[in-house]
């Protein structure tokens, strides 16, 4: 009999903690600014918890504006997996499952990977991780030769991940916003951080990725702009279902459509289109294929955008200072912000509404020597 009652006790005891937690998450009010797409993770994220927020979006140019989507759980440079690649795989999955279903369109789209061998010893790494069992194994694996499409050119050979694919980004974020402003929740308003805390909000969460380059320098944190460019084609001929990559990767999309990118420049403070860029992306592109497929005749979109980098390419997530404890950063996306976004926005919220959660050591603002907390 005791024992149960302890149990009965216990159950209660877990009701009543999870309701006082959820009281006290409705009764806060949360201001995002910033609706590319870190705000819009964030806000989706705040959306599933039942804590009031509103979204401020000023028109200045994101990098969502410009991104592919492109998610991949493997760094090419030295063939390992991503930073926590299976959770984030896990997480993203999850999350653009909840948003297609609120918003009833087609976001997440499974495209698997075709990496180009650059050479003899990066193909005999490849199979080294791969007979090694190396931690990076589950996402790689290596292709027989001509087991691609007939235009691909492979002379050491490729390797494929099929755990790739890429998110219309685009469609995320404008159907977000609308999603916002049909419940009164986004305004197309601008803020920085001498505004304040505006009145009505008990913390801000800034999304805004290069454009809070300014207000996070004073706390000796560096957002990096660092541009990319890539182009949209309308393609003839079949080039294949799967992204190939040698450095430069060629994208299908519906309709015969293939997205080529992406360049990377540090010397650009605004996103600034170069013509020069797409003799760069074409060449590169039609240096995997046995014939020049893609031409500039075909291009039918091209754009720039600048991609938010911290200095150690992770997230900066959480509390500034200590001076301004309502002041929440969510930044440092950078290439891969598709991929890890929903999890790192899930941080950045449980570290609003728990003051005492500290968000994972590797992506806190004070693990840099220049952070200054005042």
């Amino acid at each position: 009999m005791r024992l149960l009652l302890l149990k009965r006790w216990d159950a209660s005891w877990g009701f009543w903690s999870r309701y006082n937690r959820l009281r006290s998450m409705s009764d806060k009010r949360i201001l995002i600014v910033g609706d590319g797409l870190a705000g819009t993770l964030v806000a989706w994220e705040l959306l599933e918890q039942g804590v009031d927020f509103v979204v401020w979006g000023d028109g200045s140019p994101a990098a969502s504006d410009v991104a592919a989507g492109m998610f991949n759980p493997v760094s090419f440079r030295r063939i390992l997996p991503v930073w926590h690649a299976q959770e984030h795989l896990d997480s993203a999955r999850t999350r653009y499952a909840a948003c297609e279903s609120h918003l009833g369109v087609k976001l997440w789209h499974d495209v698997a990977l075709l990496r180009i061998f650059p050479d003899a010893a990066y193909a005999a790494q490849w199979d080294e991780r791969i007979a090694e069992q190396h931690p990076v194994s589950a996402f790689i694996e290596r292709c027989d030769d001509g087991n691609w499409h007939e235009s691909i050119s492979a002379p050491y050979g490729a390797g494929r991940i099929r755990e790739a694919g890429w998110v219309d980004v685009q469609t995320l974020v404008k159907k977000s916003r609308e999603f916002w402003q049909q419940r009164q929740a986004w305004s197309p308003t601008r803020w920085n951080i001498d505004d304040g805390l505006p009145e009505g909000f008990d913390a801000v969460v800034d999304c805004r990725g290069v454009g809070a380059k300014s207000d996070l320098l004073r706390y000796g944190l560096e957002v990096r702009p660092n541009q990319g460019e890539v182009l949209t084609l309308q393609v003839p001929s079949a080039v294949g279902v799967e992204t190939v990559n040698n450095v430069t990767w060629a994208m299908p999309i519906a309709g015969g459509q293939v997205r080529i990118g992406s360049t990377y420049r540090w010397d650009f403070m605004e996103p600034t289109v170069l013509d020069a860029s797409q003799s760069v992306l074409l060449d590169k592109a039609n240096a995997a294929r046995e014939n020049k497929l893609f031409s500039r005749d075909q291009i039918t979109e091209h754009r720039a955008g600048l991609r938010p980098a911290s200095p150690d390419r992770r997230p900066l997530v959480g509390r500034v200072a200590d001076a301004i404890p309502w002041y929440i950063v969510c930044n440092g996306w950078g290439t891969r912000g598709v991929l890890i976004g929903p999890r790192t926005a899930a941080w950045t919220i449980q570290s609003v509404l728990d003051a005492s959660w500290e968000v994972p050591a590797e992506v806190r603002p004070n693990r840099f020597r220049t952070f200054t907390n005042n």
